[in-house]
């Protein structure tokens, strides 16, 4: 299996990075994955190439350094990877951007969202309608995937368990972060400042959340009713 995954930014790159190392439980002698950043100014050193360079699975992730540039990027790349033996080309962005308000609002309305996933989807087929390139979105950002998983969250403050988050900043853990929350991302803030701390997407405070993510965290969203989207994207990767 050899798969190029282009995401929209740091949160995005870390997640997936952290995803696939602990799918394969960090035995690195089972696979191979790299990470590049298209805009070498904002390279992360965290994300060093992990593995064998000689095993089946290789797993190349881009960070696009925006949501528009992630189809821009596939699109001037995808035959280049077919033609180094790629099996598929994989992109994830949010939903959440000014596009998706410019067209809709700020709703998670779920038939304005599908249409914006067809219409770029569409774009992308145009191009090439063989299955190759796979275009998915997190619903309404990547940190709703994080909020599903808030178990990580006692990792980086013990006092942080359901209740907290319920009363401190009106977060019900039985609800999907995918179809209550506008902004995800606003959410995590909340509960940074309600530690008396700050988080603003700087890697120091997302790395914090991502390098705590287990397995297990990524297995039990997969297997639960909540974020559809990253059951998507995970499919995407690996089925």
């Amino acid at each position: 299996m050899k798969v190029a995954i282009y995401v929209e930014g740091i949160t995005e790159a870390g997640f997936v990075y952290q995803l696939i190392k602990t799918k394969y439980h960090d035995i690195w002698t089972d696979f191979r994955l790299e990470c590049l950043n298209l805009d070498p100014a904002s390279a992360i050193d965290d994300l060093w190439g992990f593995g064998d360079e000689n095993s089946r699975d290789y797993f190349l992730i881009f960070d696009s350094c925006s949501h528009d540039a992630v189809s821009s990027d596939i699109l001037s790349r995808f035959e280049n990877h077919r033609q180094n033996g790629f099996d598929r080309v994989v992109g994830l962005r949010d939903i959440y951007s000014d596009r998706y308000f410019d067209l809709y609002g700020r709703n998670t309305d779920r038939q304005n969202i599908e249409s914006f996933i067809t219409d770029m989807q569409n774009t992308i087929q145009e191009y090439d309608n063989s299955g190759f390139i796979q275009l998915r979105f997190a619903i309404m950002e990547t940190e709703a995937w994080l909020l599903a998983m808030n178990d990580v969250f006692s990792r980086i403050d013990p006092q942080i368990n359901a209740q907290w988050l319920l009363e401190k900043i009106s977060f019900d853990v039985a609800d999907d972060p995918e179809t209550s929350i506008v902004h995800p991302y606003s959410k995590l803030e909340e509960i940074y400042t309600s530690i008396a701390r700050t988080y603003s997407k700087h890697w120091r405070e997302i790395k914090e959340i991502i390098f705590k993510l287990t397995w297990d965290d990524f297995d039990k969203l997969y297997h639960s009713c909540k974020c559809n989207s990253f059951r998507e994207f995970y499919d995407s990767i690996f089925l």
